[in-house]
């Protein structure tokens, strides 16, 4: 079969972030690879408002890796390591964050693409952020799989893995132009 284009009021049945608008807070052990460095500790995820979520790494001390906060279409940086207050790995970071958490309202175009796997929904989809593939589980509906299509620097393979929860069990988000890698393990709510 070919490719069928959907129409954008239809949108609305498929989510476009993981996190929806009814997320207040989650806390992941996890773990950031950028190209031979690791780092390890947790991740504190919270709606502060509407528009605005705040994102927290730090280790098992207490001591932040980093402190962004996603506001609108801004970046706001509480705190940071200086080795990793980089202009384009903070771009990249943000960038991924929000395919995780803020929905994408700006879609301009979505196309249902043939899956060779029957459980998979596989949809192209064209929108102000970028072009992305948007993988959802046939069953739940649930996002499954994000990937950027056209972009070289920031391409993103943005995975979840769940067992029903509200919140994914797992996520695992990598950059491999940059060989970054992070991997986040669900706590607590």
């Amino acid at each position: 079969m070919g490719q069928t284009t959907e129409n954008i009021a239809e949108q609305h049945l498929y989510k476009t972030s993981i996190f929806d608008s009814s997320f207040t807070k989650v806390l992941y052990k996890g773990s950031l690879d950028i190209s031979k460095h690791h780092l390890t500790g947790l991740f504190f995820l919270k709606r502060i408002s509407a528009n605005s979520v705040r994102i927290v790494f730090s280790n098992e001390l207490g001591m932040n890796y980093f402190d962004l906060e996603l506001k609108g279409n801004k970046l706001i940086i509480h705190s940071c390591f200086p080795s990793l207050k980089r202009t384009s790995l903070l771009h990249l970071i943000e960038n991924d964050f929000r395919l995780l958490m803020v929905p994408d309202t700006t879609i301009k175009r979505i196309k249902h693409i043939e899956s060779k796997d029957p459980e998979l929904l596989v949809f192209r989809v064209k929108s102000a952020r970028g072009y992305f593939l948007y993988t959802y589980a046939r069953g739940t509906g649930k996002i499954w799989r994000i990937q950027t299509t056209h972009s070289i620097i920031g391409k993103t393979d943005l995975r979840v893995d769940g067992d029903d929860r509200y919140y994914p069990a797992k996520v695992n988000i990598s950059n491999p132009t940059i060989r970054l890698h992070l991997h986040m393990i669900f706590l607590s709510n």
